[in-house]
This record gives C-alpha cells, sequence and structure tokens, in this order.
C-alpha cells in the first residue's frame, strides 16, 4: 500500500510539472507597474522577457529554491499539526492534509508533499482536523495547562493565534532549528514586522495557502464595464493611477432601478459596494492600508506612536465616506462575508474580493469578470498595497514541544516544497490560468500578490486591536476626530499589553 501511494505521488508529480512548464510557456510579456515590489514569496511570476529564457540555460539554479535542512531520520516518530477541517470559502482547509489523490492539481499537491515529507524524514503526519479555529485554541491551551504535548504545532487563524499569543503558550520561533526567515517561502519582512525584542511567535509562510487565498483585491464584472462603457481599468493600474477618486468617479452614478420600482434594493444595480458593514474589520483594515494607512509604529524603546490620528487619515475617511455614501454605491447584505457575491449577481460593478473567492466561487461563474490591485490613496502614493485577511491561518508552536529538530524541519521542508509545487499550482495553475477569465487579471493577481503588505499592528491585532474599532471611527468624517479620541486611550492599552508579551 505504502508503494502505491508513493508510485501514486510520483506520477502526479511529474504530470503537475508539466502542466506548470506548459502554463509558463503559455504566459504573456506582461510588465509590473513601478514601483511594485515583492513582499512575499508566495506566487512565483511566470512572465518573461526578451532574453530570459537564454540566461536561464546559463544561470545554475536559485540556491533558496531548496531548503538547507540536513539529512534527518526520525525513525518512524508521528508529527501532529493541530488545524481546521472547515473554511472552504477562505481555502483555510489547504493548509492541511489531503487524504487522497483526486485528479485536483492543489490538491494532489497537498496529497504529494505529505508523502514526500514523510519519505524524507521517515515520519508519520497526522493532521486531525478540528470543526473551527475556536476549537483548536481552547485544544491547544488545555494541552499547554496540563503540560501535555500532543501537538507539535498548530496552523490556526491569524486573529485568533494573536490573541493566544498573550497567554503564553507560544513558543519564540527564533529557538526552533532550520527556521530560516530569509528564505523566499516566508515574507520578504517577516523578521522586521512579526518580531519584536528578538521573539517571533507567529508566521507564515507558502505553506499556508490561505496567505494567498484571503488576500484583498478589487473585482469588477466585465460584462457591465463593457456594456457601460467603462475602459482602460488595467492600464490605470498598470500605470499606477488606480486610486479611491478613480474608483469613486466611475462608480459615482451607476445606480439603475433595474425593477422600476422606485425603491433602492438588492434587485437594482449600483456602481460599488463593500457589503454590509463598509469599512469595517479586515477588509476596512485592506482598504486602509491600500490607501497608504497603517496603524501604528512601535520605537525602539517599545513605546508605540498611534497613527490614525493624521491629517492623511483625516482625509482618507472623507474619501471613503464619499465612495460608500454616493447614489452609486450601497450597503449590500452580500449574504454571508462573499462580496463577489454582488459582483456575481449583477448588483455591483465593482466590489472587493478576496482571491480565494475567486477560486471557490467564481470558476462556475457564466460571466466575465477582471480583477485590480485595492486602490491607491492618490497617484502620489509609491506603490499598491493590500493585507491578507486575519481569518487566514498562521503557524505557531506551543511551548510544549517535545522535539524541536523534528518542528522546525519539517516547517521548513514543508514550506519550501509548498513553495516550488504546491503555490504554484494554486496560483498558476488554478487562479492565474484556470479561474482567470483574461490575461489581464493574471497579471492583475500577480500586482496583488506582490503588493501584500505586513506589520506589527496588524498581525497582533487579536481581537481587541484597531481592526475591530475601525466601523466606528471611519463611520462618519463628521465624527471622525471625536471617534478617534474616545478608542486611541483603549487602543495605547491595547497594544501596551501585547508589547509587554514581548518585552517580559
Amino acid at each position: 500500500m505504502k508503494t502505491k501511494r508513493v508510485l501514486c505521488a510520483i506520477l502526479s508529480a511529474l504530470m503537475l510539472l508539466t502542466i506548470l512548464a506548459g502554463c509558463g510557456e503559455s504566459k504573456e510579456n506582461n510588465d509590473l507597474p513601478a514601483g511594485s515590489d515583492a513582499q512575499s514569496g508566495s506566487g512565483t511570476d511566470n512572465t518573461q522577457t526578451p532574453g530570459a529564457e537564454a540566461e536561464a540555460e546559463t544561470e545554475p539554479e536559485e540556491e533558496t529554491m531548496i531548503d538547507r535542512v540536513p539529512e534527518l531520520n526520525f525513525g518512524g516518530e508521528t508529527l501532529t499539526m493541530a488545524g481546521q477541517g472547515t473554511g472552504d470559502e477562505g481555502n483555510n482547509n489547504l493548509d492541511m492534509t489531503v487524504e487522497e489523490m483526486t485528479g485536483d492539481v492543489v490538491r494532489d499537491a497537498i496529497y504529494q508533499r505529505t508523502v514526500a515529507m514523510e519519505e524524507r524524514f521517515n515520519i508519520k503526519i497526522a493532521e486531525p482536523l478540528m470543526a473551527d479555529y475556536g476549537t483548536i485554541s481552547s485544544t491547544v491551551r488545555s494541552m499547554v495547562t496540563a503540560g501535555d504535548h500532543t501537538y507539535d504545532f498548530v496552523v490556526n487563524q491569524l486573529a485568533q493565534t494573536s490573541a493566544d499569543v498573550l497567554n503564553g503558550h507560544s513558543m519564540n520561533l527564533n529557538e526552533i532549528p532550520y527556521l530560516d526567515f530569509d528564505m523566499r517561502w516566508y515574507p520578504a519582512n517577516v523578521k522586521e514586522s512579526a518580531s519584536l525584542n528578538g521573539k517571533l511567535y507567529l508566521i507564515v509562510s507558502d505553506m499556508c495557502l490561505s496567505y494567498v487565498g484571503q488576500t484583498w483585491s478589487m473585482c469588477f464584472n466585465k460584462d457591465l464595464t463593457t456594456d457601460l462603457g467603462i475602459e482602460g481599468l488595467y492600464d490605470l493600474a498598470r500605470e499606477g493611477r488606480w486610486t479611491l477618486d478613480q474608483l469613486t468617479a466611475l462608480t459615482a452614478d451607476l445606480y439603475f432601478d433595474l425593477n422600476g420600482d422606485g425603491q433602492r434594493d438588492e434587485e437594482d444595480r449600483y456602481g460599488f459596494t463593500m457589503g454590509k458593514e463598509g469599512v469595517s474589520g479586515c477588509l476596512g483594515a485592506a482598504v486602509l492600508y491600500g490607501a497608504g494607512q497603517r496603524y501604528l509604529d512601535v520605537n525602539d524603546d517599545f513605546s508605540i506612536d498611534l497613527l490614525l490620528d493624521s491629517e492623511h487619515a483625516q482625509n482618507l475617511c472623507e474619501k471613503l465616506y464619499q465612495l460608500n455614501n454616493q447614489p452609486g454605491s450601497t450597503v449590500y447584505d452580500t449574504s454571508g462575508r462573499r462580496t463577489i457575491t454582488a459582483m456575481m449577481d449583477g448588483v455591483a460593478v465593482f466590489t472587493p474580493a478576496q482571491l480565494g473567492y475567486y477560486y471557490v466561487f467564481a470558476r462556475d461563474f457564466d460571466g466575465t469578470f477582471g480583477v485590480l490591485p485595492m486602490p491607491k490613496f492618490d497617484e502620489t502614493q509609491e506603490k499598491y498595497a493590500t493585507l491578507c485577511d486575519a481569518g487566514c491561518n498562521c503557524i505557531s508552536v506551543p511551548i510544549t514541544l517535545k522535539n524541536p529538530e523534528l518542528t522546525g524541519a519539517l516547517i521548513e521542508a514543508m514550506s519550501a516544497y509548498s513553495a516550488n509545487y504546491v503555490n504554484p499550482a494554486y496560483v498558476d495553475v488554478s487562479l492565474q490560468t484556470k479561474v482567470a477569465r483574461d490575461v489581464e487579471s493574471s497579471e492583475m493577481m500577480q500586482i496583488v500578490l506582490d503588493s501584500r503588505v505586513m506589520d506589527f499592528g496588524y498581525l497582533y491585532c487579536g481581537w481587541n486591536g484597531w481592526t475591530w474599532q475601525l466601523k466606528d471611527v471611519f463611520k462618519d468624517p463628521g465624527t471622525y476626530a471625536s471617534s478617534l479620541k474616545r478608542t486611541e486611550k483603549l487602543m495605547a492599552k491595547t497594544y501596551d499589553k501585547i508589547i509587554k508579551t514581548f518585552t517580559d
């Protein structure tokens, strides 16, 4: 049985490599906008420039394609991961195990990853899936309290994990062997954004497909933009001119009373929607960060400077208020949190959407859609930026860990394998080739992935930080100053407590 499993994995791996090679050959030469830099290694850009093929034949393979974990044999030891078995719409379940080969290029690559790791290190990987992130949190907390070591590492929701850091139950990942955060399967600035005082309690890597799947972008119903004569959207993005003002101008008057009842309802058509919550939660944070706004700075003495009390933030509030309250916008209830529903139903021309929404929901969409980055504040903003939703998974390690060497080796090796095989299957093959409706959307998806940012204030926001205060603070520019003043004192105490976890 084991031999059959390995042979199936090898055959599927060969098929995957053939598919990936074909996708790379078919991509057109698309230029990224000036100032767009890679914040994460996830999602390899396969675009080529003249002479690139010749260079590839003469240059040696990048050293960073291969992990630096030595040859190790753990004698059949079992390593147990704790993770979510739900969360299809955010692709959280794709960060974990797959029971069998199905012919799906992404799931087969995940299956092959498990086989490869078990063979390489002579281990057995157990991945019992729990119902939700809250169950994982309480289970791990009980385990640590009891001094047990059932789970060797945890793959759980970012917001919950960052809240759990305050319990003191997580190891400093800088103390675990073989983890090399300079490698390309970790976000480029993970050490700066997730570490403080030499301590690092959570990470994302290419092992976390949900870090791709829950990255926020802007989508539009291309059939509607064509009918409405809206053109040149991809050129705007390429030229760095896709801004909040452009989005506002394009959507201001796009309201149509389709059912003729004289009422603004969900049977009509609008230009834009952020769903029913407006500037709220992780979507609100993605809009803010996309417009160049951040929550806070941590100083060398571990004091903090809150950044929402600025002229830029005030102006941003007014821009967002105008966008969300103009005749062409609506607070459409998106049947859950899936803003992409409004676009697919033809209720809104433009709406933010996570990349994973395209993978889960838009594959069977009969219409045509396009993808854009999150809009800038204005054209003077140097780069596009976006966030991954805090519902994505991240990696942490309980302090009761029994074998740091095994855990470190597996996290590093699985992350490297994912960067080389799983992530390309998800991004290059599924998202950019099978799901995208045009080559420009594939190009835009890459810009979105390359524009992901991380910082301490968002990563360790937990359930009490700035992300969950945005709805009230950015509700009305006329009340912005007073709402901010009330909230800042609470936020100062919240983040001081978080920082104390790193400095004690």
